[in-house]
């Protein structure tokens, strides 16, 4: 075919199904068949050709514009495994996006079975943040392998960011909560994710994040050593595993990741070094170096900044543990910020850890410091209250060391360095028993306040109201 004969180029469309008899004859008619660019101009305004089905016509291509029952429209993304294309449903009309296998890798069983894996692992996830898998099949005409997914109308954050530099606290933490419910959801169905990174985050026109290519990247680990696919898409992750000494798929790297990606949201800048050579970046030097947010780098409250510290933290121990819990502090930061913004209840609210061994004292204790508005938080084992101040940081400690002992007052001091580390204020009042009065010499000044039996509640409570003042 003589790619430059208007008529010729329009016939070979109508003969692969891109257009009708009745649409050639239509813009033959309206302008004319002598020039193929302003005939191709006009089936692109009228919607029935796309810019990328043109190129083909004009490059002579004969196949490619069809799959199964799907007319592909354009090319949205290209790799070394697969390409992506935005395409519509030939009799529906129905937009999706199409995931195709690189032909080179048609007849390569391993490749097949991980693109077959993958199809069905992402039919199996059904949550509202991670894009829908609708269907996978194999194209009998080119035998091609394809996953038909729901198309998000957007962009990815990689490319959004490109644009805008940053992001406004609230936004970052409404689309880390999207992405942290979505890893929850796929945890509790024993899958990490193992590629969070900017642009497999898409933001819909609405707003909403969804994560695509979910559960992809754990399955290259399969494959044989030194294979690019494999380097490509573990490399960070086994960098930082091998860094921190944990287990291929741990569920704390997809936390350490989104952290990253949080916190380039805020700053619109990347936390970690990125390069091209793979030896480079299983380096430990890579995430020993990062830099957290310091006060100042955002307009936040500190539990924005607490949220990417212990997200990002080196040390997976200090790390949420499980995304249900990343979850829980997203949510909690999420109000303050909003409650801020709006100048409601939530600016107001102050949280209280109570140590206390003493289950009646416990629920007494609780009902007296919610009816004052506090979010109270209750345990017998002194440790746990550390453990919830690295993970997600409180406004005030009681412990009752007369009836949590010497571990009473050990953690009390421990919690209350931590947020002195940390600039994270915390008020802390050690209640002691009569023969343990002499221990009040060993608590380091600070915002902290010993009481010695017997304590009334009134005394308590105006004791806490001013370390909180």
């Amino acid at each position: 075919m003589d790619e430059q004969d208007p008529i010729a180029v329009g016939k070979q469309a109508v003969r692969l199904g891109l257009l009708s008899e009745h649409q050639l004859v239509e813009a033959v008619d309206e302008v004319g068949g002598a020039d193929l660019g302003e005939l191709l101009r006009y089936l692109e305004r009228k919607g029935w050709l796309t810019p990328w089905q043109s190129g083909k016509l004009l490059k002579g291509d004969e196949d490619g514009y069809f799959l199964g029952g799907y007319r592909l429209l354009y090319k949205v993304a290209s790799g070394s495994f697969g390409r992506v294309y935005r395409a519509e449903e030939a009799r529906g009309g129905r937009v999706v996006a199409v995931k195709v296998l690189r032909r080179r890798w048609s007849e390569d069983q391993q490749r097949i079975d991980l693109f077959i894996r993958e199809g069905r692992v992402g039919q199996s996830l059904k949550h509202p943040s991670i894009v829908e898998v609708l269907t996978m099949s194999q194209d009998p005409a080119s035998r091609q392998y394809y996953i038909v997914m729901e198309f998000v109308e957007g962009g990815n954050l990689r490319e959004i960011l490109a644009i805008r530099k940053t992001l406004t606290v609230a936004e970052s933490l409404r689309i880390l909560e999207d992405c942290a419910s979505a890893l929850a959801y796929a945890y509790a169905r024993g899958l990490t994710h193992r590629d969070v990174k900017l642009t497999n985050i898409l933001i819909s026109s609405q707003g909403a994040a969804k994560l695509v290519d979910f559960g992809l990247a754990q399955f290259f680990a399969t494959l044989a050593k030194g294979d690019k696919e494999k380097v490509d898409r573990t490399v960070d992750y086994a960098g930082l595993e091998r860094a921190t000494n944990v287990k291929l798929g741990d569920v704390r790297s997809d936390i350490f990741f989104l952290g990253c990606v949080f916190h380039e949201m805020l700053t619109g800048r990347p936390p970690i070094t990125m390069g091209r050579d793979r030896h480079e970046r299983m380096n430990k030097r890579r995430f020993d170096e990062i830099q957290p947010l310091r006060r100042g780098d955002i307009a936040a409250p500190p539990s924005v900044y607490q949220l990417a510290e212990t997200m990002m933290a080196l040390s997976p121990a200090q790390r949420y543990q499980t995304p249900a819990q990343l979850l829980d502090a997203i949510k909690a930061a999420r109000r303050e910020v909003e409650g801020k913004a709006a100048g409601g209840p939530a600016a107001a609210s102050r949280s209280v850890f109570i140590v206390e061994r003493n289950e009646r004292l416990q629920e007494t204790l609780r009902d007296k410091f919610k009816a004052l508005g506090f979010r109270v938080f209750l345990a017998g084992d002194p440790a746990s209250a550390l453990d919830r101040y690295r993970q997600q940081p409180f406004d005030a400690l009681i412990v009752n060391a007369g009836t949590t002992g010497e571990d009473g007052r050990i953690v009390f001091q421990q919690v209350l360095t931590e947020a002195g580390r940390k600039q994270f204020p915390c008020a802390g009042i050690l209640l002691l028993s009569k023969d343990q009065g002499d221990w009040a010499g060993r608590v380091q000044s600070g915002n902290t306040a010993v009481l010695v039996e017997p304590v009334s509640f009134k005394q308590l409570k105006r004791t806490l109201q001013d370390l909180l003042a």
